[in-house]
């Protein structure tokens, strides 16, 4: 039923969109479009820089573009949601976004007006970019582009639409693989490059259909590698995102980033929205990208391998207690009960120093080595166990979800002493820190099994080499340089072991799960 505006609110409506207006042009200073003048000034000395030359010095940037275009395609997604009613005609629909729009009517105006209304099902449709992989016609994109489309249409350089097929999607690094019938025709691709050897500085083109204006071609450079952003539902662990300041606007997700040979160095994904600043897009590296595609394709979900450890980085104290030669590597802080890891023999204090046979830089370095493959594959493990380097051979597991990753049994293999103390507070000035007898009170708040014995944490100084190292109020100290520690007596004794200067080894546990803390103990007189 169509509704009939008021003469008032109409003139509300266009009061906003004026003062929206104004106030978006004066903030954003965006130039009008406008006819182009036929004198053109030619670019003085100092001026914006020629595009490179290609690999071979003879190929600029037109010529990759020419030969890319017609690879890339344009999506449109169609969804079916939950909706309110009537909302063509309906200006609370219609502005419902409008910051202005409900600073001056309210938030309650709108939510009323949506109470007022029945649900009903609406169309929605989004679009996004993409581009071929395989001449028989399949198509990497974003999965946030196809999630929870019930059609998905194609658009092809020539004018072509065809409807695509939902292969697989994998939202850990926000990833999709479709497919179109080529009927046999040899449809155009892109080849894929290797995104590991990109260097920050390097030129990087990217190609889409933002605001459905397709073949829209900009150029930039890598800003950044291994950026951790959260987007969308990707899992952080498993996923790094290129940085550039190549324009990436709405409707170019899912599209190619080149480099300056012309091969997909990564595919589109996400731009700042946060403030002001201008020129940061992010995409997800090729070669992420590369081993969950040719999943996709071949079994439609993405397996991921799994050897069922938490690990820390390798920090300067750590290295100084265990005497690495560099911070290279990751600390074992627990194994998996009945994982890849403990049937292999891997236990916790390990440094795992190289997977494969190479050395890996940290735990992000050694997550990306074993998610890359599958279940059931063997892999090689050095680890070094009290300085003395050792070799294993692990048959991964398959990776849970994430969040499962963080309620398994983590089992900590290290004896607990049986030893009680009489309830009562202590102070231990020197590290900074205060801790009290774990009584029954405590272990029912924190959920801590009858087997754990420790002192309870109850403050940590702010600025402390405790506070810089981790520790926090709530933890149970249950170890210090090996030493068990049982109650207060045997936390005294194992502090005033420690010598001021070096570095000393906390084992902590929090619920459930166990780690290890490397703190730096202060000087005399030092907190």
């Amino acid at each position: 039923m169509n509704r009939k505006w008021t003469f008032p609110l109409l003139l509300a409506v266009v009061g906003v969109s004026i003062i929206f207006g104004m106030v978006l042009g004066g903030r954003l200073n965006a130039p009008q479009i406008a006819l182009a003048a036929r004198d053109v000034p030619t670019a003085g000395l100092g001026s914006a820089a020629e595009p490179p030359m290609g690999a071979a010095g003879s190929t600029d940037f037109a010529d990759i573009v020419e030969r890319s275009i017609p690879a890339v395609v344009g999506i449109t997604s169609t969804s079916v949601k939950k909706g309110g009613g009537d909302t063509e005609d309906d200006p609370h629909e219609m502005f419902r976004d409008d910051p202005f729009f409900r600073f001056f009517f309210g938030p309650d105006q709108q939510r009323r007006q949506q109470q007022q209304r029945p649900r009903e099902e609406r169309r929605e449709q989004s679009g996004g970019s993409g581009f071929f992989v395989s001449p028989d016609g399949y198509i990497l994109t974003n999965n946030h582009v196809v999630a929870d489309a019930t059609k998905v249409e194609v658009a092809l350089n020539d004018g072509t639409r065809l409807n695509a097929e939902i292969v697989g999607t994998d939202p850990n690094i926000d990833l999709a693989l479709l497919k179109v019938d080529s009927k046999g025709r040899s449809l155009p691709t892109l080849a894929l490059g290797d995104s590991d050897k990109l260097r920050p500085g390097q030129w990087v083109i990217a190609i889409g259909n933002p605001f459905e204006l397709s073949e829209t071609v900009t150029a930039g450079v890598i800003s950044a590698k291994d950026r951790q952003v959260p987007i969308g539902d990707t899992d952080r662990s498993l996923v790094s995102f290129l940085q550039t300041d190549a324009a990436i606007n709405f409707g170019n997700s899912g599209g190619p980033l080149l480099d300056a040979s012309g091969r997909v160095v990564g595919i589109n994904t996400a731009i700042n929205r946060g403030g002001m600043a201008e020129g940061i897009g992010f995409a997800l590296p090729i070669n992420q990208a590369r081993s969950a595609m040719d999943q996709l394709r071949a079994t439609g979900k993405v397996r991921r391998g799994y050897i069922g450890v938490s690990m820390t980085d390798i920090n300067d104290a750590m290295r100084e207690y265990l005497g690495l030669p560099d911070k290279g590597g990751v600390y074992v802080q627990t194994v998996t009960s009945d994982g890849p890891a403990e049937k292999a023999g891997i236990q916790p204090d390990d440094v795992i120093r190289k997977v494969a046979g190479e050395t890996i830089k940290n735990g992000r370095d050694l997550l990306g080595r074993v998610a890359s493959r599958k279940p059931g594959d063997r892999i090689d493990l050095e680890v070094l166990r009290g300085r003395k380097p050792m070799q294993f051979t692990l048959t991964l597991a398959e990776r849970p979800d994430a969040a499962e990753l963080g309620q398994g049994d983590l089992r900590r293999k290290r004896g607990q002493g049986d030893e009680g103390e009489p309830e009562g507070s202590r102070s231990s000035e020197a590290l900074g820190i205060k801790v009290e007898t774990l009584n029954a009170r405590a272990r029912e708040e924190l959920q801590l099994p009858e087997a754990v014995k420790g002192v309870l944490v109850t403050d940590v100084e702010v600025g402390s080499e405790a506070s810089a190292a981790g520790l926090r109020a709530g933890m149970v100290v249950t170890a210090v340089n090996d030493a068990a520690v049982t109650g207060i007596s045997t936390w005294k004794e194992a502090v005033g072991r420690l010598t001021p200067g070096t570095v000393g080894k906390l084992k902590i546990t929090v619920g459930k799960n166990v780690s290890t803390l490397f703190m730096r103990v202060p000087a005399a007189g030092k907190n």
